[in-house]
């Protein structure tokens, strides 16, 4: 059996720079989920339908499919339904768990689902979030795979694909699955090394250099919380243990972009499938995301890594048209997510700060669709269990496992999902969202005061159609986080009606995409000095600057947290991008006359 590196990713684990504290208010005690432990599929399962009937007019449990072994694959649709049809605002999409052996990625995608609707009301940034965004949550991607992790292997990567990997090449699938290998339970070694190298770090032989000290290891076995074996049975009986597990295809690596640079080789951990889209769990994400136009911005989450990644991860090279948008966005996650002890994530353009290529990913399909994407690594440790000296020999024991490395113990999983909630709303935030607030008619002229408070620029449309006339629009230049003033000349008549429809659309590079359309009908009747406007169906808005609910820097962070080999790894963003942001002001645009 092939020893675990204990020291994983050691320039991109989360760094402590102070005791891991948390001010955050955990569930209620009668929900399925405490952010204590690691749920089962089915206790997420209740979870989500306790929330539905906690808060039946801002969440919908949508059935997306069923995984290989006919687990629902849930998403959470979130929003207010009393303030219209939540499938028509501009939205978010959230997931976790594409990887089994993963799971405090699913938590963080409940705890920000908890967190809108536990906070609804009562806090005016999350209450104007639910009021005119909507966000789609599919806690787990890999529910196969997350029971498989937490009751019998806790280095299951894959999907529980029945027929696809004969990993031993023996001509049989999945014979010689892990035995009670679970999470919290652990592999046992014994490590040696050299005696001056074991005096001077008694305590920790695996500081830096470590690996020059080593001189054998010896496998010991499977070990429970209680220091009980737990014997890895020869299932197929042909001399080794555990070679073919169950599934899979890593979920991670079946998208439909670039698939084919992937890894063929069944037996693989990043095994790309036989096909794209060959698991129906990732058929069940394309399926929404294909579903729903008006998703903007998409966070897909894993943990092994402590990173904030956006697009490219299939190339180190490629153009990326959006560069400054996601260096200005994860840069800001960076300051975002340094709190409960922790210090801020690096953020990183996949492939150059990982130093890899990875193909078919989730992170580069839905960029692809025209989505503003990342996939955040959330926490990343050694895959230490534990390390004792014995006596006072060179040699130690130790306990490895790739669920310790990859998922922070129960006691701090608070910690971890209220750092990276800050993020999520962050992001949900600087989704576009235009806003009517105001309208005058004064000497044939009526003008129109357009915002977005969201931080994403849009170019905002608006169209005019005019009661007996035709129709007239104008385009502002591109609109983020301000508003501007549009003006049409209109023939005065002792009384008219006008339809407006407001448009946004964004710049994404890859795909641009509509992903607001909404609809007001005024009436205007003669007056002196001004005309008198009446809104007969939609709602003015008010401008609000949220950014101010995002600390120093309000949308923006500064420099400091652009930091190479801290708060940002890999080369600098090369391309120059110009990115016209238009805040307030006015100008007389589309003037025309119905």
């Amino acid at each position: 059996m092939e020893a675990l590196s204990p020291r994983d990713v050691p320039n991109r684990l989360s760094r402590p720079s102070g005791p891991v504290t948390s001010s955050a208010t955990r569930a209620r005690s009668a929900l399925a989920l405490d952010w204590e432990h690691y749920p089962t599929s089915a206790e997420v399962v209740t979870f989500t339908q306790q929330l539905q009937a906690l808060y039946p007019r801002l969440v919908q449990t949508v059935t997306l499919g069923a995984s290989w072994q006919a687990r629902p694959i849930l998403a959470l649709r979130l929003g207010n339904q009393d303030n219209g049809d939540p499938a028509a605002r501009p939205a978010m999409y959230l997931d976790g768990q594409h990887h089994a052996r993963e799971p405090i990625s699913q938590q963080v995608v409940l705890y920000t689902a908890w967190y809108l609707l536990a906070n609804y009301g009562s806090d005016p940034l999350v209450t104007h979030l639910l009021d005119t965004r909507t966000v789609y949550a599919v806690p787990s991607v890999n529910l196969d795979g997350n029971d498989i992790f937490l009751s019998s292997d806790f280095s299951q990567r894959r999907t529980a694909n029945p027929g696809c990997c004969d990993d031993d090449a023996d001509g049989a699938l999945d014979e010689d699955p892990a035995n009670g290998m679970g999470y919290g339970t652990y592999m046992l070694y014994r490590y040696r090394f050299d005696q001056a190298w074991a005096d001077l770090h008694p305590d920790d032989p695996f500081a830096s250099g470590w690996q020059d000290h080593q001189l054998d290891w010896e496998y010991v076995g499977v070990f429970d919380g209680q220091s009980r074996p737990i014997p890895q049975l020869d299932d197929d009986q042909d001399g080794s243990v555990n070679e073919d597990p169950s599934g899979g295809v890593d979920a991670n690596r079946n998208y439909d972009l670039h698939w084919d640079q992937g890894d063929a080789r069944v037996w693989s951990p990043g095994y790309r499938g036989p096909q794209p889209f060959s698991e129906p769990e990732t058929r069940a994400v394309r399926d929404l995301i294909q579903r729903d136009a008006h998703i903007v911005t998409g966070l897909s989450y894993h943990s092994g890594a402590d990173l904030i990644l956006h697009p490219w991860a299939w190339s180190q090279q490629a153009a990326l048209p959006d560069a400054l948008v996601y260096e200005m966005l994860s840069r800001k996650g960076s300051q975002l997510t340094e709190g409960n002890g922790f210090r801020g994530a690096p953020h990183a353009w996949a492939a150059r700060g990982l130093q890899y290529t990875a193909s078919g990913t989730t992170l580069d399909w839905l960029y692809q669709q025209g989505i503003y994407a990342w996939s955040p690594e959330v926490y990343g440790a050694s895959a230490i269990a534990f390390t004792q000296r014995i006596g006072a020999s060179a040699s130690f024991t130790v306990g490895l496992s790739s669920g310790v490395g990859q998922n922070p113990d129960p006691a701090a999983i608070l910690p971890v999902v209220q750092r990276w909630n800050a993020f999520n709303l962050y992001v949900l935030a600087a989704s576009p969202h235009l806003e009517l607030t105001g309208v005058s008619a004064q000497d044939g002229l009526l003008t129109l005061q357009v915002a977005n408070d969201g931080w994403i620029p849009v170019a905002a449309t608006a169209e005019l159609s005019w009661e007996g006339a035709g129709a007239v629009s104008a385009t502002l230049g591109d609109l983020s986080a301000g508003e501007r003033a549009l003006s049409f000349v209109y023939a005065p008549r002792p009384s008219q009606t006008v339809t407006i429809t407001l448009t946004a659309g964004t710049r994404v590079g890859t795909a641009a995409r509509v992903v607001e359309s909404q609809e007001f009908r005024l009436a205007i009747a003669k007056g002196q000095p001004r005309d008198t406007v009446t809104v007969l169906y939609g709602r003015l808005g008010e401008f609000v600057d949220w950014g101010r609910c995002f600390g120093p820097g309000g949308w923006l962070a500064g420099a400091e947290w652009d930091l190479p080999g801290i708060y940002h790894l890999g080369p600098p963003l090369l391309q120059q991008v110009f990115l016209p942001l238009v805040r307030r002001g006015s100008a007389a645009h589309g003037l025309a006359r119905p």
